[in-house]
């Protein structure tokens, strides 16, 4: 019966440390920069030549920055704030 009481704390264990390791919404500012990529997108579809490779690179960087804070990395907050600065200003 021991054995039962040690494999149920295990597992109970186990679980509590999985729900923590999952992580938290990324929240506004994540949703910022997919609404940012997006118009990035649109204008790049909109434009030819060295300014579309101009966008795309940008688009490329906020995508980067965006599976960053996905995967849980650390993303330093004045790349996202020159990333969606650079989209309001409009390049």
């Amino acid at each position: 019966m021991k054995h039962y009481g040690n494999g149920i704390a295990l597992l109970l264990t186990l679980a509590a440390s999985t729900a923590l390791a999952v992580a938290p919404p990324a929240g506004p500012r994540r949703n910022a920069l997919a609404q940012a990529e997006a118009r990035v997108g649109q204008l790049a579809g909109q434009t030819k030549g060295g300014p579309q490779q101009r966008l795309l690179l940008e688009r490329q960087k906020i995508r980067r920055l965006i599976e960053d804070i996905d995967a849980g990395r650390s993303v330093d907050p004045s790349e996202i704030d020159r990333a969606l600065q650079n989209v309001e200003r409009g390049f």
